[in-house]
């Protein structure tokens, strides 16, 4: 009896270990909810088994919290490895089963193939309206994460218009301070400018960004999320100088916060050369450059479509002429 109670009491520390862990995740800081979740597993796998439904979701939570912090080739690994698991043992269609199929297709689509990645993420989505229903969370988030592959694999309007009905049904559910109605608002506004309306796409983000600050906080990464975009956006709109400072701003805080070779870190090195080759200075963005690139190749790969657009624009500023030029 007193083993039992003695295992018993391990297992309910591993729980509350779990839930913090989540909840460090869910606050912003990725690296450390990852660190928490690399040290759990091994532990949940002592104490249940390598598949017991509870070490099934700490793989879940591992490969997510991994992606999230930038080691998409990582997460795409432990998914796609757990994916199989939960096939075997849950089934095709057990709601476990989808959210690790929804979440591989978004880190697929990460590491470099948006199209493998929206028909993986329609698949989980289709099984989600048939198992859980049209306006289960789950589905709602995948619904939101299928629409932005499709527009990364070169569907723009077809995003938009998925984005801003899945708008209507989320402000109606949950309404506009719900972090999930935030996202799609920041995603609809993202790819509002894709589809050739950088001015509606600026003003959406601006309208966003004070809420994203009040409900998430200003170092949250979903807020340095629309921060990219508004910048991005502010420049294409012909803002460049002030799309620069922002950039440069936000490019100090990413270090800070994601860490220097985060994916999203690298993507806003990449916009404030850009920015800073329009501006004039393409001397200036070609250094930049040429400590990013090989920062996108670690990350990335030689062969992902950041790092290919990281060489091209070199290839841009070394041929361009500056300001006083």
């Amino acid at each position: 009896m007193r083993g039992q109670e003695t295992a018993g009491a391990g297992l309910d520390d591993l729980r509350r270990r779990r839930k913090n862990a989540q909840l460090v995740g869910k606050s912003g800081d990725h690296r450390a909810a990852a660190a928490l979740f690399e040290g759990l597993l091994p532990l949940y796998e002592l104490a249940l088994g390598a598949e017991h439904e509870e070490t099934l979701a700490v793989r879940d939570a591992l490969g997510l919290w991994i992606g999230d912090a930038g080691r998409l080739a990582e997460a795409v690994a432990i998914l796609g490895d757990l994916l199989g698991t939960r096939e075997r043992i849950q089934g095709n269609e057990h709601p476990d089963t989808l959210y690790t199929l929804d979440s591989l297709g978004y880190f697929v689509g990460e590491s470099g193939d948006p199209a493998e990645g929206a028909r993986l993420r329609l698949a989980a989505l289709d099984g989600q309206e048939r198992v859980l229903g049209p306006e289960h969370p789950d589905t709602l988030v995948t619904r939101n994460g299928a629409a932005v592959l499709i527009g990364a694999a070169g569907d723009p309007d077809r995003a938009v218009s998925m984005l801003r009905e899945l708008l209507t049904v989320r402000h109606g559910i949950a309404g506009p301070h719900d972090p999930g109605t935030m996202r799609t608002r920041h995603e609809a506004a993202r790819w509002t400018g894709e589809a050739g309306h950088p001015r509606e796409a600026r003003d959406l983000l601006q309208d966003l960004l004070p809420t994203r600050q009040d409900v998430l906080g200003v170092e949250h990464p979903h807020t340095l999320s629309t921060r990219h975009e508004l910048a991005r956006w502010t420049g294409e709109t012909g803002g460049i100088d002030e799309a620069v400072a922002s950039l440069r701003e936000l490019l100090e805080l990413r270090r800070q916060v994601q860490g220097l070779r985060h994916h999203r870190t690298l993507e806003t090195w990449h916009q404030l050369a850009r920015w800073t080759s329009a501006a004039g200075r393409p001397n200036e963005a070609a250094a930049m450059l040429r400590t990013l690139i090989p920062a996108r190749e670690y990350t990335l790969g030689s062969r992902h479509p950041h790092t290919l657009a990281s060489r091209q624009l070199l290839a841009v500023s070394t041929s361009r002429p500056t300001r006083d030029g």
